[in-house]
């Protein structure tokens, strides 16, 4: 028998076993005992030691066994030999006390293992321990019972550590197993998780065996990507702090391959779990706080996946989903003067006349009376807002949107003199901002926040946290998680149209959805992994802290270094903006990300105004992906020039009525090859020749725009395609040339102007073949 098998697959193993096996063999770590670790030696982060103990424990692992080798011809040593390297001349019992301690601590017994065990028990099998390990076989014992509980640690009958063998099982430890047992090689099935080690060697000798597939590929590549990420985020980890990953014996258990079930259950699924944990515990906190009745109420449509995981995983608890958008929350919220003012100053220069009168509730009449595509801090909107007439107007029509709303919250079972728990993805807290003055006044209610991730862009004073908030993270690190958040909050979301208002009963009214079938099946795979995942987890090790630091690790992972079967996922997806409007923007727009990496780099890249960029440049290579990570978590002050390659430079010919002249252009690197040149034409003046010829045998030509010198740079920056003219260019694909001589070039005539300013003329073109390299090209051909 040898067969490969996965973690949900092992309860059928038995069944599967030769009528001749009489002991179940089994590997230890990562088979029967696992760790809360990414590695195993993330362990050795809890050992004292200046600098931290990882590197240097591992080191002194590597010296005792290259002695070992040197002086009596085995690589197998005692953790006794590795700490008197690590500490020479200290207190070397006390330092393994430490280390055994520390493995005791995060270790943990792998549920479907100890099942077989029991399983093997209840069929008169043997149980036995095989381990390629530097702990003798006391210290073993002591570690497996620990893990598994006395009860498992009494079913093993022996167990054989490489340590006191002097060999490991690839090298011949099966041999003395098989002897000390009395025992014919068909008579032991082995099970464990190195394919070598635990496979190749026992089938050598004639042993059944079980190679045991922790993860498949997708899992693996997530797990390692996530441990990296954290390093990133928690200055801490691998120093004085393992990399913690509770999650992985449920992601090891998956059962469906699916690649949206798969993003759920093993990236949602460990994050929200973690959210869904502590607001159990800020619910109870507050309530004990205040001694009120506390409702915990999450918040639709976003938080509507937090809610069926926390469902998932206290399923006697008592929750309440209501519906309240920033819209309805700013029209209930304009309780008085102040807080009309107050909602111009804040978001008068990032909203537009319309989001902001319609939050106001100008009637359709009155709406036809503004400017509003405008900015919401107009002169003329703000000077209608602040009559007299108009302000009572809002103040009345937002106390009466304030009954109906209420009337929502009596729905939920909120009464008077309650506190409430909203619960929501983040990532400010703009609903609680809206309504808390206007619920203290007419409820006395006490209103909290409890988010997911949060970053106050100013000092609110309210009563608000985060599972990742400023006591955990710097806020530029907050700010890089916020930037392509979108992707959880498409992805936690319920399919169903805003909330626009309320009868006076409090049942909601929504807009329309809008949202394409395929993003809501999608989403719904995704979610059903989430909820599956949830449910499954309430015996999972690691405290709070283990599980935030996992779950910031897996957040910020999925968020810049995404996967392909990931990208595949949320490819289909389009993000519903939800102020108000009916815009919605694609939520991965590979084409345009790589017409911005091709013009300007991945410098002005990251200062574009669209939604997962990370997402968009994924397939362009890893490196690109954490030098934004790298960027946005650390704040580097690099600009794009620090960027740039070395130029390559071009002459180019500029000719007006009076005369030319020849000048020479710096082109610079953006990406894959491609160059990209900024030549000055004045107010329209010059017409621009760009002498190709000079330096290249072969060049593409990507684009040629004009753009306005005053905005160039800037993501909405005024450009218009640029007519070009090709003199000694022969195409040979489309955007393709080869120069006919030296002379060959590209003319680009002036812009017609309405008005007079400044432009340039932006050339993004790949040299192909450079004219020194030309002769050598066409030999070779």
């Amino acid at each position: 028998m040898k067969i490969q098998l996965r973690p949900s697959e092992l309860n059928r193993l038995l069944d599967q076993a030769p009528h001749s096996v009489r002991w179940l063999s089994l590997d230890c770590f990562d088979t029967l005992v696992w760790r809360d670790t990414a590695i195993p030696a993330d362990v050795f982060a809890d050992l004292p030691f200046p600098g931290g103990a990882m590197e240097p424990r591992r080191r002194a692992e590597g010296a005792a066994r290259h002695a070992a080798k040197l002086f009596r011809d085995s690589f197998e040593v005692s953790i006794e030999e590795i700490h008197e390297r690590l500490r020479p001349g200290g207190d070397v019992a006390g330092s393994i006390a430490q280390e055994l301690a520390a493995e005791a601590k995060h270790c943990f017994g792998f549920a479907p293992v100890q099942q077989l065990i029991r399983d093997a028990k209840a069929r008169g099998l043997g149980v036995i321990i095989v381990s390629d390990t530097y702990l003798d076989e006391a210290q073993l014992r002591a570690l497996i019972a620990s893990a598994t509980g006395e009860d498992i640690g009494a079913m093993i009958d022996r167990v054989f550590p490489s340590s006191a063998y002097g060999v490991n099982k690839s090298d011949g430890l099966f041999g003395p197993v098989l002897e000390a047992l009395g025992a014919a090689p068909e008579e032991v099935l082995h099970v464990g998780d190195n394919h070598g080690a635990d496979q190749v060697a026992p089938d050598e000798l004639g042993i059944n065996t079980v190679h045991l597939l922790q993860f498949d590929e997708t899992a693996k590549t997530r797990l390692r990507l996530e441990a990296a990420v954290s390093t990133m985020l928690h200055p801490q980890v691998r120093v004085t702090c393992p990399t913690f990953q509770p999650h992985r014996p449920l992601v090891s258990m998956r059962r469906e391959s699916g690649a949206a079930f798969a993003l759920g259950h093993d990236v949602l699924g460990p994050l929200l779990r973690a959210y869904a944990g502590w607001l159990r515990d800020e619910q109870a906190a507050i309530a004990e706080q205040t001694g009120r009745m506390t409702h915990l109420l999450f918040l639709l449509r976003d938080g509507f996946l937090p809610a069926e995981v926390f469902e998932a995983l206290f399923p006697d608890s008592t929750i309440q989903r209501v519906e309240i958008s920033r819209q309805t929350a700013a029209s209930a919220g304009m309780i008085d003067e102040d807080a009309v003012r107050g909602r111009l100053l804040h978001e008068g220069m990032r909203s537009t006349v319309e989001v902001l009168a319609r939050q106001f509730q100008f009637k359709q009449g009155e709406l036809a009376k503004l400017k509003l595509d405008a900015p919401g801090n107009d002169p003329d909107f703000v000077e209608t807002v602040l009559r007299p007439e108009t302000m009572g107007q809002i103040i009345y029509r937002s106390t009466k949107f304030a009954d109906r709303l209420i009337a929502h919250l009596k729905r939920a079972g909120v009464g008077e003199g309650d506190a409430v728990v909203f619960a929501d993805l983040g990532y400010h807290g703009s609903v609680q901002d809206k309504v808390t003055p206007m619920l203290q006044a007419r409820m006395g209610l006490h209103v909290a926040g409890r988010y997911l991730l949060l970053r106050e862009e100013q000092p609110t004073g309210l009563d608000k946290q985060g599972l990742f908030d400023s006591r955990h993270y710097d806020f530029r690190t907050l700010d890089a998680l916020c930037d392509p958040i979108a992707v959880v909050e498409q992805l936690s979301t319920i399919a169903q149209g805003s909330v626009v208002d309320y009868k006076w009963d409090g049942t909601p009214v929504r807009k329309s959805a809008g949202i394409k079938a395929i993003q809501s099946a999608t989403r719904s795979r995704v979610q059903a992994g989430a909820v599956a995942f949830a449910a499954a987890s309430a015996g999972l090790p690691g405290d709070a802290d283990a599980w935030r630091m996992a779950a910031g690790a897996a957040l910020a992972r999925l968020l810049f270094l995404p996967t392909e079967p990931e990208l595949d996922v949320l490819r289909c997806f389009d993000h519903d903006v939800n102020l108000g409007t009916e815009r919605v923007v694609p939520l991965v727009d590979a084409d345009a990300a790589l017409a911005g990496l091709k013009s300007r780099g991945l410098p002005y890249l990251m200062h574009a105004e669209r939604i997962y960029i990370p997402g968009e440049i994924r397939g362009h290579g890893l490196a690109l992906n954490l030098s934004m990570l790298t960027w946005r978590r650390f704040g580097l002050e690099i600009t794009t020039g620090d960027m740039s390659g070395t130029p390559m430079r071009l002459p180019v010919i500029l000719a007006d009525a009076q005369g030319e002249t020849l000048i020479e252009i710096d082109a610079h690197p953006t990406h894959d090859g491609y160059y990209a040149m900024a030549i000055p034409t004045g107010a329209g003046r010059f017409t621009a020749a760009v002498r190709w010829g000079a330096a290249l045998d072969c060049v593409q030509i990507e684009s040629a725009r004009f753009h306005v010198v005053e905005t160039f740079g800037m993501t909405d920056g005024i450009s218009v395609p640029a007519p070009v003219l090709h003199d000694g260019m022969e195409a040979i694909a489309d955007g393709l040339f080869r120069c006919a001589g030296p002379a060959a070039l590209t003319m680009v005539p002036p812009p017609q102007l309405k008005r007079e300013t400044d432009v340039l003329l932006h050339i993004v073109f790949r040299p192909v073949v450079r004219r020194d390299g030309a002769a050598d090209v066409k030999q070779a051909a």
